[in-house]
């Protein structure tokens, strides 16, 4: 019997599909015996278990294809048998469907939990998926699901809600910025689904054009934020392991430079012009040296090729993505460039290459921070889905006034995604005969390795519309339609500053961005000569950044932290082997359980501590949860907690040759600095 055969993940999927064979008969019977409460605790089950199999990695799920004959047949019978009731499901949960006005049903014994039968999905996960209300939502329905063992539930508010009128257990969204930070606040346990209630069933069809823009606002605020959890999900999913080894590897160099609250000393209130690379950048790059004394110049790396062409320096280059995009600074000629503001997580070679230009800041907030934490930084925390609203986040932050978007296109020009002249400007893409979805038909070499690492080989992305810079609509896909709904937010937020922030959209193409006022570049460069804006005299500026880092102090820092990292990695591997060895001797008779969990709320306590060796096993450890949860059996149990004693070994075993190499490296800057400082009069 082989070590594969015996994996929890497989037991587990065996017993999702034996239990649901059971509940499948079991609610047959209770239909059969009229019995309509045994039903719903029946269907309810299976909702749960259906949710359960469909979250399980299909390896496991194809394991039980090359088992032999009589293997498969066992599982080929369990299926038949889950079959067997689904018509019966089916029409159970649809069994008011049409038969009363929703009103009507309302009044019946059953009708909130039959009207709630008809709207919660098949497979449904009772812990983790959230069901939303408005707060004209009838509260029976609340009270009902609640009884039912639904876990979160989020109500959305018109009006303020007296406290003593709100149920326990519900989480009432009073404002717009409520959505983001309850859906930020879920991670890493992110829903697979989410249910608006009213959106489904309209209870009070009735409502006032007030009431149906503001639940419109709603649903289209909770889709849009789902889908940034979603996609942030699964870019922690791809790029987990890198995000945190890397990160570690670029500690020195981020403990000699400054860090990104350096720059509120010397930008805020500063025009911020952001240069994208979208097509629209051919129009009016070359009016970006009119603009260059007067204002800073933020160019992604995605754009300075477009720019050297043009004779164009950017005073700070930017880069978040952690993939390996040292493509588009070949033949960039660097030396002018101010500052590279570099996501702590990059690839180090960047660190490397421009380590006395380096101004670190955190990508993403509930991942980066443990690393702005070590040099108590008082770095963003938030997050965005493209490097170009992550600057206007960080510009917002920074308080630049005006700042100005350009090449910031967030849509397609025919065939186009980039500027001709920027390093990715030979990509292009065709559409399929309907116009719902493209393909990429030519890019270069680093362009190809980046959309294979993240998306697959043969990727088919989504197509869709937003409006129009000039009116009408433009063919865009489904991420930049994400980050457009963050270039709003984002705008309405900075509408709350005392003193508003003028936003200007000088893209001269692609998607109209609510919130920004919208001119020719020539236009807000003439708005800046009328304001008599300075000549700034960046050189002295950026030397300022530059030597307000006390080196010395963050170094010792770090030396501190990596000690204590050091320290974790080693109480983690060697209490999740003891844990291991314990639970073998559990199984066996020859341990007390009792002394496991002591062990193992020790192994917990150090994972803790030590929170991005989570960061980068975030669905495996969900997973390993899900397991225990479901365990009916100590085997069972202990099968899935060695399963998280073998995943922290194997995250520790990874993590600490960077942990080292970052050791060797700072004992070198220690050096450095120790002969430097005594140097010093």
């Amino acid at each position: 019997m082989t070590q594969y055969q015996l994996d929890a993940n497989v037991i587990h999927v065996k017993s999702i599909l034996q239990e649901m064979a059971k509940v499948s008969e079991q609610v047959l019977q209770a239909g059969s015996d009229g019995d309509e409460s045994e039903v719903r605790t029946g269907v309810d089950r299976m909702r749960q278990l259906n949710s359960d199999i469909t979250s399980v990695e299909q390896k496991h799920k194809a394991y039980f294809d090359t088992r032999p004959k009589n293997e498969q047949l066992k599982i080929a019978n369990l299926v038949s048998t889950i079959k067997k009731s689904e018509d019966f499901r089916k029409a159970w949960m649809r069994r008011y469907h049409g038969i009363a006005s929703n009103d009507v049903l309302l009044e019946l014994p059953d009708g909130p939990g039959g009207i709630l039968d008809m709207v919660i999905p098949e497979a449904w996960d009772w812990k983790y998926d959230v069901i939303a209300f408005s707060d004209r939502s009838d509260t029976r329905f609340i009270k009902s699901i609640l009884e039912r063992g639904q876990k979160r539930v989020v109500v959305y508010c018109s009006n303020v809600i007296n406290e003593k009128k709100k149920i326990e257990g519900v989480t009432y969204l009073e404002d717009d910025t409520g959505v983001d930070t309850y859906l930020s606040n879920l991670s890493p346990s992110i829903p697979n689904q989410i249910c608006v209630f009213d959106k489904i069933i309209q209870i009070k069809p009735d409502a006032e054009h007030k009431e149906k823009e503001q639940d419109e606002n709603f649903e289209t605020r909770i889709q849009k934020g789902f889908e940034r959890a979603i996609v942030n999900r699964n870019t922690v999913r791809i790029l987990g392991n890198k995000w945190i080894n890397q990160a570690i590897e670029n500690l020195p160099i981020i403990a000699r430079q400054p860090s990104f609250n350096h720059l509120s000393k010397i930008l805020t209130g500063l025009p911020l012009v952001i240069i994208s690379p979208g097509p629209s950048l051919d129009k009016n790059i070359k009016d970006l040296k009119n603009i260059k004394d007067r204002a800073i110049l933020l160019a992604p790396a995605q754009s300075i090729i477009a720019l050297q062409k043009e004779n164009i320096v950017p005073d700070i280059v930017m880069i978040s993505d952690p993939n390996d995009l040292l493509y588009l600074f070949d033949d960039f000629d660097m030396s002018s460039v101010h500052a590279v503001l570099t996501g702590v997580s990059c690839h180090p070679e960047l660190f490397n290459r421009y380590k006395d230009k380096i101004i670190s800041f955190n990508v993403n907030g509930p991942i980066d921070s443990w690393a702005s934490d070590i040099f108590q930084d008082d770095s963003p925390k938030g997050a965005c889905g493209s490097v170009s609203s992550m600057a206007f986040l960080l510009g917002g932050i920074l308080r630049c006034d005006p700042i100005v978007l350009v090449g910031q296109d967030l849509a397609f020009d025919g065939e186009r995604q980039y500027s001709k002249g920027a390093a990715d400007g030979e990509v292009t893409v065709a559409f399929d005969e309907s116009n719902q979805t493209f393909s990429y038909t030519s890019a270069n070499s680093g362009f190809e390795k980046i959309i294979k690492v993240m998306l697959g080989n043969n990727y088919k992305g989504a197509a869709t519309t937003l409006p129009g810079y000039y009116g009408g609509t433009v063919t865009t896909k489904s991420d930049y339609a994400m980050f457009h709904a963050e270039f709003e937010r984002i705008a309405a937020a900075t509408k709350e500053f005392d003193s508003p922030l003028r936003l200007f959209n000088c893209t001269e193409g692609g998607a109209f961005i609510d919130g920004f006022e919208h001119i020719a570049l020539r236009q807000a460069i003439e708005n800046l000569n009328q304001d008599n804006a300075p000549i700034l005299d960046k050189d002295m500026l950026f030397q300022s950044v530059f030597s307000s880092t006390d080196r010395s102090s963050r170094l010792k820092l770090l030396q501190k932290a990596l000690n204590d990292i050091n320290e974790t990695l080693h109480a983690s591997t060697s209490l999740a082997k003891k844990c291991h060895e314990l639970a073998i001797k559990v199984e066996k008779g020859q341990a007390d359980l009792a002394l496991l969990s002591i062990k193992e709320a020790e192994l917990t306590k150090q994972i803790k501590i030590s929170n991005f060796i989570s960061i980068a096993i975030q669905d495996e450890i969900r997973n390993v949860l899900r397991l225990n949860e479901n365990a009916t059996t100590l085997k069972q149990n202990l099968g899935a907690s060695k399963l998280l004693y073998k995943l922290v070994r194997q995250e520790t075993k990874k993590i600490q040759p960077y942990v080292t190499k970052s050791v060797d490296a700072l004992e070198v800057l220690l050096a450095d600095q120790h002969a430097f400082d005594s140097s010093v009069p």
